[in-house]
């Protein structure tokens, strides 16, 4: 009886803190910062902060190198990291794949398995600036995208970008499938 009231008690703590995971309150600006603004379903500072701590942390642990940007969903940086050894093309595809997920709404992944061996419409959604790699994903709250995240660097990128946010914000989109090569 002790052990199942435990059990019992143990799974409700679990779906009580996913519940609370995905308060959208907790990762938006404040009421009285988005009066300024006029954008309530924007991510603050300080959840940018952490998401992107908790992807440095996955790079390290994995011996790679990151860049990492969180935009909101006008496209503002609201932070930002570069992890030392990185070259300007790895700080680029960082940003390039954050904003790519602000066009699109899903994973630059998601894009890279559409436009797979089809040239035209790379060419397409080049013209506008999406880069189909993966590494970029949308920031879900509570069914909301309150921003982005854009990691350029390594061949870990999207998991980096996962992982940091399903730690720090919660549950997320599944990410889109592995495809093979198109010949």
């Amino acid at each position: 009886m002790i052990k199942n009231t435990g059990l019992l008690l143990g799974s409700a703590l679990l779906l009580t803190v996913v519940a609370s995971a995905q308060n959208i309150e907790k990762f938006v600006v404040s009421a009285e910062a988005a009066k300024k603004t006029l954008i309530r379903n924007e991510i603050n500072a300080d959840t940018a902060e952490k998401i992107t701590q908790a992807c440095v942390a996955f790079a390290k642990q994995h011996n790679i190198a990151v860049s990492v940007f969180i935009l909101n969903p006008t496209g503002q940086i609201v932070h930002a990291h570069r992890m030392d050894g990185q070259a300007p093309i790895n700080v680029d595809t960082g940003l390039m794949k954050a904003q790519s997920v602000l066009f699109t709404r899903d994973s630059t992944h998601a894009r890279a398995n559409m436009v797979a061996g089809n040239l035209s419409l790379q060419m397409r959604w080049g013209n506008i600036g999406v880069f189909p790699t993966s590494g970029g994903l949308p920031i879900i709250a509570d069914g909301q995208m309150i921003g982005t995240i854009g990691v350029g660097g390594s061949n870990m990128d999207e998991q980096c970008a996962y992982d940091a946010l399903t730690s720090v914000v919660g549950p997320q989109p599944p990410l889109a499938p592995n495809q093979p090569p198109q010949r």
